[in-house]
């Protein structure tokens, strides 16, 4: 060896680790060792270092020399082991071998270590030599089984028993078996066909038999055939590799189905380029013929043999060769060139006409290497075009001169013919057209689909007369009414159609524009409810719309058509004056208005409000009439509704005028009648007649309060309020008030919403009510009141003034007595009419009812039939419970002495005195003024004054106006106001401003001086 061994020496005892060097010196074994005395340091060279031999002692603390080997075959398998140990049994060497050592020695017979050790390194080249080699052969196995797997061609090799020992990657995929299907079985029931396997079965017998094969080392095609039976054209060759016990033999095999494809394409090709009737030749790219049909000898009169090898310019027409270059160089460039009509010479000088197509061929790069060219004589189709063209231009000359669209199409719907007209009314030139696809040209995109199916109805032999719309050039619109007719050949084969249209665009938008304007006037006519009358005063037919019959209580189609049936649905008191008018109307033809009632089937009363006119012959006889009616009954009755509202509005104006100046009268009286009253006065006549003075007096004050209520000029403070609660505490009142032979019932519903009413002024109205209610039940009956819930429409709110649609309280208090005539119930509202007898009733009972109801936003309603008993309806507006806000509690109030300063502010004189007595009785200081004017005077001239008592209404100046003067001198200055009528200035709709004090006339001593103290001490 050229270099010392690498020994790994495995040793705990020093001596005995020299000895073994000393030995291997003095055998000559050249050597560096390496030293280690333990596992750690053992296991940790062999991880560090490589070596050629280890030595281990084969007893060791903590170890041994089979742990030591097992662990070298591990970390260094190939590395030899010799194991040295002092003492060992025969049965330990054997283990020590079978373990894989390569020897055991004892140390007592050292002499043997330098053979062992050559003998190990000799056995262990050995071993790498025998090692490399097998690597080596299975690199060589596997090269050649991916280089056997990468070829594209099959490789199939069987053995002299004809089995399958090679199947490559091309072969499976080739014949459908996999490698581990095909190995071992015989080639003859894989891949050749059941009639050739005898014939292979011998030839191979043959070759094992003389050493001779005929197939061998030639190319053949067979047929092979696949694992699913199909049968495939194969390219084989054989070659026999002789071994020194059998041959075997491999297979090359190549799937040429792809080429047989091509072989006969390309046969079939050239048989149809040699019986085609188009000229078909090739030229090389520098003009040279190289092949010549049958077709080309027949149109250019050269033969085959007289064409290939010469220039392609024989054929070319003097001042064609320019394009004829051009044609070919295109083609050299690869581009194939569209079809061109051209000029070519025959061999006997004459010319042709032809049309010509060059494209380009290439080889298997794609590299252009000749040109193909077809010619086809068009010369017939020339002379036919040119017949065509002349008839055509002719025929042409007569079909400009229509006034119609005259089209003509082939089966694809493209243009053959279209007249001068049709050209105007599209905006295309002639040339432009002819040759277009009519259908994508001329209809809209958005029709084009059903168009084409419309054409193919047509070919099919629909020839019905259609409206359809076309598209001109600049994007316009026009309808056109077309009538067809089919185009046949000679032999009767539909060949096209040929079409005649006219432009119907302004007849039909005139046409659409009367339809519209006839819808809109139905649709106003409808929205407005306007029924329409037409009368044939020939025929005596009369005709109405299904309006016009609603407006009379009739279903659609029921009226009787006839002057007649109108009259008789005429009310009897109005027949007579709209007979006449018409009468007249049919005498004058001037147009006629009429108003009258109408009565309905059910017996119902409908106004309605009408017009129309007579159209008269030559004879002046009238010939047909026409007319309009309206539905007016909801107008009419808001127009007696605002009649009787207006004249109760000056009755009420009326009426509290007069409240006014006789409250401030009784206000004088009745002071007066207080001051002159003394308990202590002996004269008790006078005392008697004054209480009965007094008692006038509050009865007429009674009497003022109805007139003021009527005329909505109360003055009043509304608080929210529950009916149920109101009425269900009135029951005892009503209980005494009412006779006991009158049923009283009550239907109240605990879900009922609030009302913002006064409370005095509610309870006046169940007064009210309830006694017109017993006096209508002069033999007993039943009173029933029933509050609810109601929601109040907009047809509701259409026939009522006074009333916004939306929620509502309703009263209802219905009696079962005598009931009302229709004109009793017109009337019953108005002040000071009455039905009772005289002295009984004052007539201010249900005029105030109304005047609250209406000073409450609500309505009432009554309805009333002879003999079976009167119903009101009393709503008032519903309060959002939502928006209810609590009041504060009233302030206490601290008596305190009486020292303050009144100034007295009213203009009538007697009212005036009368105040002053009284202030001046309860201690106060009085001071006086007529006006506003005084009054400021002596407010100016008095900085002691603590409070104003004004009238409200006073000539000159109003009392509001007067306190926010003082006010604004005086902020702390108090006020009392004191009215018994008032003109909206210190309320609104009748309701007193908040945080104002108020003093109702007439008023009494002691009201007067509660209200003076209430108001000093806030």
């Amino acid at each position: 060896m050229t270099r010392p061994l690498r020994v790994l020496h495995l040793e705990d005892s020093p001596r005995d680790a020299e000895l073994v060097r000393q030995r291997l010196d003095a055998d000559g074994v050249v050597c560096d060792i390496h030293l280690t005395n333990g596992k750690a340091s053992f296991e940790s060279a062999l991880e560090q270092e490589s070596f050629d031999l280890i030595i281990s002692d084969y007893n060791l603390p903590g170890y041994d020399g089979i742990s030591a080997l097992k662990q070298a075959q591990v970390s260094q398998p190939d590395v030899p082991v010799i194991l040295v140990s002092g003492t060992v049994s025969e049965e330990e060497a054997v283990k020590c071998l079978h373990v894989g050592a390569t020897d055991y020695l004892l140390k007592g017979r050292l002499d043997r270590l330098a053979p062992a050790v050559q003998r190990a390194i000799q056995e262990a080249e050995t071993r790498l030599t025998r090692k490399r080699a097998e690597v080596e052969l299975a690199q060589s196995e596997r090269r050649k089984a991916a280089i056997l797997d990468s070829v594209l061609d099959c490789i199939v090799t069987i053995g002299a028993d004809g089995t399958v020992v090679e199947f490559n990657a091309a072969a499976e995929r080739t014949f459908g078996y996999t490698k581990a299907e095909a190995i071992g079985r015989p080639l003859a029931e894989l891949i050749i066909p059941p009639r050739f396997r005898d014939a292979h079965r011998a030839g191979l017998a043959h070759y094992l038999t003389t050493g001779h094969g005929p197939l061998l080392g030639k190319v053949l095609e067979i047929t092979a055939v696949r694992s699913d039976g199909s049968e495939i054209p194969v390219e084989l060759t054989i070659t026999a590799i002789r071994s020194e016990n059998a041959p075997v033999f491999t297979g090359v095999l190549r799937d040429i189905t792809a080429r047989k494809q091509a072989d006969e394409t390309r046969a079939r090709l050239a048989a149809i380029v040699e019986s085609s009737d188009d000229a078909i030749f090739s030229m090389a790219l520098d003009d040279t013929i190289l092949t010549w049909n049958a077709g080309a000898e027949r149109l250019y009169g050269y033969t085959a043999g007289e064409m290939i090898g010469q220039n392609r310019a024989m054929l070319v027409e003097s001042g064609k060769e320019v394009e004829a270059a051009a044609m070919t160089e295109r083609a050299g460039r690869g581009e194939t060139g569209e079809p061109i009509e051209t000029r070519r010479v025959r061999k006997d000088g004459s010319v042709v006409d032809v049309s010509l197509v060059i494209s380009p061929m290439t080889d298997s790069t794609g590299r252009v290497t000749s040109v193909s060219t077809i010619a086809r004589d068009i010369t017939s189709r020339k002379r036919a075009e040119a017949s065509v063209r002349r008839e055509r231009d002719r025929a042409q000359r007569y079909l400009d001169a229509a006034e119609v669209i005259l089209l003509d199409l082939d089966l694809d719907a493209r243009i053959l013919l279209v007249n001068r007209y049709a050209c105007a009314v599209l905006g295309w030139s002639y040339d432009e057209l002819v040759g277009r696809d009519w259908i994508e040209t001329c209809v809209p995109s958005r029709l084009r689909q059903e168009r084409t199916a419309r054409f193919q109805t047509i070919l099919g032999g629909d020839l019905s007369i259609s409206e359809q719309p076309i598209v001109t050039k600049s994007g316009e619109e026009r309808i056109i009414e077309w009538r067809n007719r089919l185009l046949r050949d000679e032999g009767g084969k539909v060949v096209g159609t040929s079409s005649s249209g006219i432009d119907v665009t302004e007849r039909n938008q005139a046409a659409e524009a009367l339809r519209k304007a006839e819808e809109r006037m139905r649709f106003a006519l409808e929205s407005s409810k306007v029924g329409i009358w037409e009368a044939d005063y020939v025929t005596g037919v009369v005709l109405w719309s299904e309006i016009l019959e609603s407006q009379y209580g009739l279903q659609p189609g029921t009226f009787g058509r006839t002057f007649e049936a109108f009259a008789e649905r005429i009310h009897p008191d109005d027949r007579e004056s709209v007979l006449k008018s018409v009468a007249e109307a049919m005498t004058s033809g001037a147009d006629f208005t009429l108003l009258h009632r109408a009565i309905l089937p059910d017996g119902r009363v409908r106004w309605l409000s009408g017009a129309g006119r007579v159209h008269l012959g030559a004879q002046g006889e009238p010939v047909r009439g026409v007319g309009i009616s309206m539905d007016v009954t909801e107008r009419h009755t808001l127009e007696a509704q605002y009649q009787q509202a207006q004249k109760m509005e000056a009755i009420g104006q009326l009426a509290g005028g007069v409240a006014h100046d006789f409250n401030n009268l009784l206000t004088v009286i009745l002071g007066n009648c207080e001051l002159l009253q003394d308990p202590l006065d002996p004269d008790r006549q006078r005392q008697e007649d004054l209480a009965e003075i007094q008692k006038a007096g509050g009865s007429a004050a009674g009497l003022t309060r109805q007139l003021l209520a009527f005329s909505r000029k109360e003055i009043i403070e509304p608080t929210l309020l529950d009916l149920n609660t109101v009425v269900a505490e009135m029951r005892p009142m009503l209980r005494r008030l009412i006779r006991e032979d009158v049923e009283i019932v009550l239907n109240l519903r605990p879900e009922l919403a609030p009302v913002k009413a006064d409370r005095g002024q509610l309870e006046q109205i169940v007064m009210n009510l309830s006694v017109n209610a017993r006096d209508a039940m002069p033999n007993g009956g039943t009173l029933t009141i029933e509050i609810g819930n109601v929601v109040l429409d907009e047809q509701y709110a259409r026939t009522h003034l006074t009333v916004t649609p939306g929620p509502y309280v309703v009263l209802t208090m219905a009696d079962t007595g005598t009931g009302m005539t229709p004109e009793v119930q017109m009337r019953l509202f108005e002040p000071f009419f009455t039905t009772k007898e005289i002295g009984t009733g004052t007539g201010l009972g249900l005029a105030s009812v109304h005047g609250i109801v209406t000073q409450s936003k609500g309505s009432i309603d009554v309805s009333s039939t002879l003999g079976v008993g009167t119903a009101f309806k009393v709503y008032f507006p519903r309060v959002n419970v939502a928006e209810i806000v609590a009041e504060a509690p009233p302030p206490v109030l601290v008596p305190r002495a009486v020292t303050a300063t009144v100034l007295v502010v009213e203009d009538a004189e007697g009212l005036r005195l009368l105040t002053t007595k009284l202030l001046q009785r309860q201690g106060y200081t009085v001071l006086v003024a007529e006006n506003a004017e005084e009054a400021v005077r002596v407010f100016d001239a008095n900085p002691s004054i603590d409070l104003v008592l004004t009238d409200v209404v006073m000539p000159g100046g109003s009392g509001p106006s007067l306190t926010k003067q003082l006010v604004e001198r005086r902020p702390a200055l108090k006020v009392l106001y004191m009215s018994g009528y008032t003109d909206e200035a210190i309320v609104h709709n009748g309701v007193l401003d908040p945080g104002l004090a108020f003093l109702h006339k007439p008023f009494t001593a002691d009201a007067l001086g509660r209200k003076i103290r209430e108001v000093l001490d806030r």
